[in-house]
């Protein structure tokens, strides 16, 4: 018999008349069906209680990456967002024993939600819990006429930074950065209030 789709309560109904002692080629010419399939119908409720079979879990390509290789991807974005994907690649090649084209692995990195984007440097010697310490302190201590704004702009010979980086979607690729200065040219504006 050709090939051809059939529903769920047909090869129920088969097995119905099966077990209700029909003859199994009666069934067959009933229902248009032959008896191999019987038989392969019979076999799927015993091994999976259903006639129709699982779906398979290994269906399609194999995966080049396994998660453990993925999560590890993810985890380098966060802890290095300025590799480029040639650097990636060899971090594969040594980490995980994975070769890999790159633009596989864009794909894969694009399907694990890592981004590309403009990364954000923070000093590297930042200490948020320093930070707010000293702005409750001068809050409580001073008002408004009290402050002085001083800006400073200036040009010096720091270490130049790459400017995209990678890290998942929605939120920010930040590099630490030394800020390490040579020789430096300072500009200083001051604004307070007057009253």
């Amino acid at each position: 018999m050709v090939f051809r789709h059939i529903s769920k309560d047909l090869k129920e109904r088969a097995l119905w008349l099966y077990h209700n002692d029909f003859i199994d080629d009666d069934i067959a010419s009933l229902l248009g069906v032959s008896e191999c399939s019987i038989y392969h119908w019979l076999a799927n409720v015993e091994q999976y209680g259903s006639v129709i079979p699982p779906p398979n879990p290994f269906q399609g390509r194999p995966p080049l990456l396994h998660a453990e290789a993925m999560n590890d991807l993810v985890s380098l974005s966060y802890e290095s967002p300025q590799l480029f994907l040639d650097e990636i690649q060899e971090w594969l090649a040594v980490a995980h024993d994975l070769s890999i084209s790159r633009s596989q692995l864009h794909q894969v990195i694009k399907d694990c939600g890592v981004t590309y984007k403009l990364m954000r440097r923070a000093a590297a010697e930042r200490d948020e819990q320093a930070r707010e310490d000293w702005r409750q302190e001068h809050q409580a201590q001073y008002d408004a006429s009290q402050i002085l704004w001083i800006d400073e702009t200036s040009k010096d010979d720091r270490t130049i930074y790459r400017h995209y980086g990678r890290s998942v979607s929605g939120e920010r690729a930040t590099i630490p950065a030394n800020f390490v200065r040579g020789d430096r040219y300072s500009l200083v504006a001051a604004l307070g209030r007057a009253w």
